[in-house]
């Protein structure tokens, strides 16, 4: 009954229902979106038995301004040996590889793995087995374990797989086992493939991912002191300064690391718009209530209780949270699921995103909350409702109460003061991103296309055979319709780092506690340059066949590389430089200085780093996976085609990889700082729009409630300029005690964001006083309108109608 009664009652008023559906339908949408990412991100358990006992494993080193080094292999041989607060523990390297069929071949997700990665991940095949210890070794069997998906697409799910051969990187390899699907995390991974470490290999560069499985019932600390000790006889017999330490996380925490600051924000920025939708409601509600007083009393004169009048009024609000509550889910989703189509790798490939049960239990608390937040200010009004004055309040004369103004002023006061803090955010976060699109990167964005290829080492065992592959490749990209030129590079920007250690020729030894950074060093063909339009500051660039074996060793150093090593010179031009701990004499020369450009992203600092020719490569060497560029006078991806067909005329069995355009890198690197300002931004606007919507509302409520006291004001003489001065000034004390309030909640929270602004600081002000000028103009024109009407109420009728 109270349900249809509800619905009689919003049906006489379909207009301002629809308002407050779709206020609210908006503000759940909005949260429902974040909660599910959020969800698939920080909450969502990976697919292994017991992952809270999952931890990642990497080495640190401050020295060399490196978070995360990488694992050298007789680190983690010591480690596991060591350590005893850890079920398992497995070393990891991620790739990709090429798995040819016939004349055809196609590049597939692919890890080097210990043997003991299915003990840490609690996984077994579901065919066949893993490898075992003695496989796992240098130059061990050649066995491949294959993923599930794999499996059904290459085999049709056949249980007579095991036994058959794939080829790997031109490499017979035997399939000895299928994996589960969860073993595809966490980037889609097809094959598992031997690690096949040394640990008696004198140096080994620091390159792997560490998975462990700890002990039932140790914790991170007791875990991270085991590592501690396993790693004392390392620093005593040939790390003595302790450069490189271990590092332990929870795995979670690693693979989510880069999405706290988003999350956070994105939490927030829901949560407020929430807030702000039902405080707006809620005035809504109220003033709903104050015009349904006559009605009320009525019904209280007639017998009906204070809780029965309780009872129907949050039915009422209950009613509109389900139906905005079930609008809002559908639409959070299918906004959410529009964005990431928008944008598909801004998300990591292991998260799933879906409506599971804890995103469905979210949705149903949201229609709990809401419904509590903004129906409860009507329900409380009931109790304190005198039957006597209530049967009055159908004159025009009856006025609402002092406390149910206040009620409404503080209402709107809340809405203003958490759309502030939104604007603030979404100002600094705007502001940033310009700023990080204004930095310019230093090389070529526009009409440039790369892609990769790897060279298998048992087709290409040395250097020199890769050298003249890459040589063959290049030769005929540069004769294609529409290349203007073409390079190649083992790390073009936005994508990889390789790096070492070098020192000057006569630089003396450094202090123990000096900061070291890895040095970026990149294989580059002449034309590289060239093809990026990167600018030379100093010298020359190498010209082909320099550097060749046996001759003259010469580089390119970048400007940061030129500060670092001979710093006060203005030009190193024909200063030399090695690698150190390189005691062959080998001392190379540089030759010119090339401009710094933005390697790891527009938002991060240059780094020290050097070009080596692509000529210098000898039978020893292996740089088996280099990208080409190509600079291109028509459309990049037009040309794709043609490059492929060019590699598969030297190599059919080389298939093309990360193939992108330069301005998709750039774009892509910036993806999430630009979802998180736009985000951000629209939260934003959202509240803006509530929130002055929300004092029109109360103004239009005020005005309709004071009909009668204007008119007796304008009959006494009242102009209309002062009756609209009147309706403006209250709002605008309301817009200055929410500005006030807000602007100082934003200096607080705007702290959260610090990581992430690039030339703005969290108290910009230039950005605090566009808020507040923003909010203080759009209130005054929201407040103009009602203004307007009251300065246009004739006192004769006004007195009339209370005759």
């Amino acid at each position: 009954a109270d349900l249809r009664f509800a619905a009689r009652s919003f049906g006489r008023q379909k207009g301002a229902t629809a308002v407050v559906l779709v206020t609210l339908t908006l503000a759940v949408a909005a949260n429902v979106a974040v909660f599910t990412l959020v969800n698939a991100l920080f909450l969502r358990p990976f697919p292994f038995p017991q992952p809270d006992r999952l931890v990642y494993l990497n080495e640190q080193a401050p020295r060399w301004n490196l978070e995360f080094t990488g694992i050298n292999y007789p680190d983690f041989d010591a480690w596991r040996r060591g350590a005893h607060r850890f079920a398992a523990m497995a070393l990891m390297d991620q790739g990709s590889v090429n798995l040819a069929a016939g004349r055809s071949a196609e590049r597939v997700q692919a890890a080097w793995v210990t043997y003991d990665m299915p003990a840490v991940l609690g996984i077994r095949p579901v065919l066949g087995r893993s490898f075992t210890r003695e496989e796992d070794v240098p130059s061990g069997p050649d066995v491949v374990v294959i993923g599930y998906g794999l499996w059904q697409s290459h085999f049709a799910g056949a249980r007579d797989v095991i036994g058959r051969t794939l080829r790997i990187n031109s490499r017979p390899r035997t399939i000895i086992g299928v994996l589960p699907p969860e073993a595809e995390f966490p980037g889609g991974i097809q094959l598992w493939l031997p690690l096949g470490g040394d640990p008696n290999q004198t140096w080994q560069a620091y390159s792997y991912d560490g998975l462990a499985r700890l002990e039932p019932g140790v914790t991170l600390e007791q875990a991270r002191q085991d590592l501690l000790a396993a790693q004392r006889p390392i620093w005593e017999a040939r790390d003595t300064a302790r450069v490189v330490s271990p590092r332990i996380m929870p795995l979670r925490d690693r693979f989510v690391a880069d999405f706290r600051v988003t999350g956070t924000a994105l939490a927030a920025g829901g949560i407020l718009v929430l807030l702000i939708a039902c405080a707006n409601v809620a005035g809504a509600m109220l003033a709903r209530a104050v015009f349904r007083q006559r009605e009320m009393g009525i019904r209280m004169a007639m017998g009906a209780s204070t809780r029965r009048m309780t009872r129907q009024l949050l039915t009422e609000s209950v009613a509109l949270a389900a139906v905005a509550g079930l609008l809002g889910t559908l639409l959070g989703w299918w906004g959410l699921r529009l964005l990431v189509l928008s944008a598909p790798d801004q998300l990591p490939g292991w998260v799933r995103l879906g409506l599971d049960g804890r995103v469905i239990a979210f949705s149903v608390a949201m229609v709990g909350v809401t419904a509590c937040l903004f129906g409860l200010v009507p329900a409380l009004q009931v109790r304190r409702l005198d039957v006597r004055d209530s049967l009055a309040a159908g004159s025009a004369r009856s006025s609402s109460s002092g406390q149910q103004r206040r009620l409404l002023d503080g209402l709107v006061v809340a809405e203003i003061a958490l759309a502030a803090v939104l604007l603030v955010g979404g100002g600094l976060l705007a502001r940033a991103y310009a700023n990080v699109r204004a930095v310019a990167p230093g090389f070529r964005v526009d009409s440039v296309a790369t892609f990769r290829v790897a060279l298998p080492q048992a087709a290409y065992p040395s250097g020199l055979a890769q050298r003249a592959f890459y040589e063959r490749v290049l030769q005929g990209l540069r004769a294609l319709p529409g290349v203007r030129r073409a390079g190649v590079i083992s790390c073009p920007p936005l994508s990889c780092h390789w790096g070492s250690f070098y020192e000057a020729e006569g630089a003396g030894p450094s202090a123990d506690d000096a900061s070291d950074p890895v040095v970026l060093t990149r294989i580059a063909s002449p034309d590289y340059f060239a093809a990026l339009d990167i600018p030379l500051r100093h010298g020359r660039f190498y010209r082909e066949n320099e550097g060749l074996p046996g001759g003259r060793p010469v580089a390119v150093v970048n400007e940061s590389l030129a500060r670092r090593l001979w710093p006060g010179v203005d030009d190193p031009t024909g200063r030399r430089f090695r690698q150190r701990g390189d005691t062959s004499g080998r001392w190379m020369t540089v030759v010119g200085v090339a401009a710094d450009v933005k390697h790891y992203g527009l938002a991060q600092p240059s780094r020290p780093g050097l070009y080596i020719p692509l000529a210098s490569t000898d039978s020893t060497d292996s740089y088996g996976a280099l990208a080409f560029v190509m600079q291109t006078s028509v459309e990049p991806t037009a040309v794709i085609p043609a490059a492929r067909a060019v590699v598969r005329g030297v190599d059919p069995e080389l298939p093309l990889y990360d193939v992108t355009t330069m301005r998709t890198a750039l774009e892509k690197s910036l993806g999430l700082r630009r979802t998180t300002a736009l985000a951000l931004v629209t939260f934003a606007a959202i509240a803006l729009t509530l929130a002055v919507g929300g004092m029109y509302a109360v103004l239009s409520y005020v005005v309709g409630r004071r009909r009668h006291e204007i008119g007796i004001r304008m009959a006494l003489g009242a102009r209309r300029g002062q009756v609209v001065r009147l309706v403006v000034g209250q709002g605008l004390r309301l817009v200055t005690v929410g500005l006030l309030l807000g602007l100082g909640g934003a200096l607080l929270a705007s702290r959260v964001l610090a990581s992430t602004l690039v030339g703005v600081t969290p108290r910009d002000p230039a950005v605090y006083a566009i808020v507040a000028a923003v909010l203080a103009v759009t209130a005054t024109v929201a407040a103009l309108v009602p203004a307007r009407r009251a300065a246009a109420v004739d006192p004769r009728l006004s007195l009339a109608d209370d005759a």
